[in-house]
């Protein structure tokens, strides 16, 4: 039974015209040729059908076989011109490692549809850690016996790479071939580090020689299951999470002699003229770099935007919900003598497991009150400040076991008794960091905020939210449940050990990529609670500056950050 593909990989919509229909010479033999399929084959078969999506615009065949015929042509496909023109791959291999180098020096290397290795063995010789993933049992035998590379036979999704492992990933010529690169593309996010490069190639259907040829260009053949413009390119990385850094020509770099042999098709005239040229001495070997303009070539990294990937289909750790998840609630005090004991009572103790007490060297009884309450006390021999105090809570909080560490100020500002609605994001495998937020439903205002506080308030998180491609509520909650994952993931212990910590530890969630969610919760103003006085706010706002500075200084490349990377 003929299986034909008829919803869009893009969008899923099933409402496409067509644009191009031919017939097939042979279906058991889609070269038109006795023999199997190769990369450097010039003479391969048009599909049955084109369509074009009238959602979004992608342009893909309707194949005349079951998707596995195509894998199972890859798989046995030898090509011996391949390697004929190995000096001119390399040669390509390079520039496309010199594009690579802008963004990334070095680190883990992952070259998918790696075919017999040279760009992978240039990529060593560059001090990169190279993989490599190709299905011909021909091509990758010569990549692991003869260069001794690391490759992998088979399609990607039967690898097993960790989470975030590769600084760059290289898919040349390899997108237009799958049979879902949707999924592909998503499963590379899962693989590639927050801050690594992807590098892709594929034909351009939009270009001039495709329209000029049409069904004659030689970017549309029987393997070719899917065609990408520019547009369709963007909008299909931007739906997996990817966002273009830039758009680069690709230049085709091959002997003279292949390239008359590619141009017999077109041209006898060009043909004979090349083919005479390369049967002089020499000439047929001499590389001749050629820019037909008719293929995509960009550099993308990961999108910043937090809805990415939530509940993706193809994480392959997702996250195992613990039926008893250990929540250990941590309190960073400084005098909090007269609220702690009123914080303590509110805490549902039926949810929490542990409390531990991390005093910053309070100057009244706060360690008194926290000892006659039985609470697990941790104390500073010196005062290191709000975001010194919450990096002692987490380290010892994960050394006890937790699983979701809950940070509660015991000066008694916040409501402790809705900790369980907190948590519950984290304990459903929502979100990896939940915030209470004062601006939700008016919740600020109504406990007794201070005006010129709350209009500051909503400056900066619009600020914030402005630079980092966020939507949240509020940054400057000091009530928050954060998951022992992204807690042992991000780097808190390099930041801040005053109060724009919060807004740091903000940025490494999103440059990690784990998901926030937000509750609405009524806060207390009162005497005896804690307070920022008016010029300590300036600082805390200029910092809040700085950071998102930093923010951009590192994600753009000019200057990186440890407590970011």
């Amino acid at each position: 039974m003929v299986t034909k593909q008829i919803k869009c990989n893009l969008c899923n919509s099933t409402n496409y015209e067509i644009l191009y229909s031919g017939k097939t010479k042979d279906p058991k033999n889609p070269s038109g040729e006795k023999k199997a399929y190769s990369i450097s084959e010039w003479n391969i078969q048009q599909p049955e059908k084109l369509v074009k999506c009238n959602n979004c615009g992608l342009v893909f065949a309707l194949q005349d076989r079951n998707l596995r015929y195509y894998v199972d042509a890859y798989s046995k496909m030898v090509d011996k011109e391949y390697r004929e023109e190995e000096q001119g791959r390399r040669r390509a291999s390079v520039e496309i490692l010199k594009r690579i180098k802008k963004y990334k020096n070095n680190g883990k290397l992952l070259d998918i549809g790696c075919a017999t290795g040279f760009l992978l063995d240039e990529a060593r010789r560059r001090n990169w850690e190279v993989y490599g993933v190709e299905i011909s049992k021909w091509a990758s035998n010569y990549a692991r016996e003869k260069l001794d590379l690391n490759v992998v036979r088979g399609p990607l999704k039967k690898t097993d790479f960790p989470d975030k492992y590769f600084d760059a990933i290289v898919m040349l010529d390899v997108l237009e071939h799958l049979t879902n690169p949707k999924y592909a593309l998503l499963e590379i996010r899962r693989i590639l580090k927050s801050d690594g490069i992807l590098y892709i190639s594929t034909p351009n259907i939009n270009s001039l020689l495709s329209r000029i040829l049409k069904a004659k260009w030689w970017g549309i053949n029987k393997f070719h299951l899917f065609y990408f413009s520019k547009r369709t390119l963007e909008k299909m990385l931007d739906a997996c999470g990817f966002k273009v850094k830039k758009y680069k020509p690709h230049i085709r770099i091959f002997s003279i002699k292949y390239w008359a042999k590619r141009l017999k098709a077109y041209s006898v005239t060009l043909y004979r003229i090349l083919d005479f040229i390369s049967r002089i001495d020499h000439f047929g070997r001499i590389l001749l770099g050629v820019n037909l303009h008719d293929q995509i070539e960009t550099v993308a990294v990961k999108a910043r935007k937090l809805d990415y990937l939530a509940n993706s289909v193809t994480t392959k750790n997702k996250k195992v919900i613990k039926k008893n998840m250990k929540v250990i609630v941590v309190l960073p005090a400084y005098n909090a003598e007269k609220t702690l004991k009123r914080t303590f009572d509110d805490i549902p103790k039926d949810i929490v497991d542990e409390i531990i007490l991390v005093d910053d060297k309070s100057k009244d009884k706060t360690v008194k009150v926290a000892k006659a309450l039985g609470l697990e006390i941790v104390q500073h021999k010196k005062n290191i400040g709000y975001g010194g105090n919450q990096k002692t809570c987490y380290k010892k909080a994960l050394e006890q076991g937790a699983d979701i560490v809950v940070m509660v100020h015991p000066d008694y500002q916040y409501d402790p008794t809705i900790i369980p609605k907190l948590i519950e994001p984290i304990r459903a495998g929502r979100a990896d960091a939940v915030f209470g937020s004062r601006m939700m439903k008016g919740g600020a205002l109504e406990g007794g905020m201070p005006l010129w506080k709350h209009n500051t308030n909503i400056l900066l998180t619009a600020f914030e939210n402005v630079v980092l491609g966020t939507y949240l509520t509020e940054y400057h909650s000091g009530f928050r449940a954060y998951s022992a994952d992204l807690l042992r993931t991000v780097n808190f212990e390099l930041n801040s050990n005053n109060f724009v910590f919060d807004a740091e530890i903000i940025v490494q969630t999103l440059i990690y990529h784990f998901k926030i969610e937000e509750i609405p919760i009524q806060t207390r103003y009162f005497d005896e609670a804690s307070k920022i006085k008016f010029l300590p706010s300036i600082g805390y706002g200029l910092g809040i500056i700085w950071t998102m500075t930093k923010y951009l200084l590192h994600i753009k490349g000019i200057y990186k950050f440890r407590q970011f990377e």
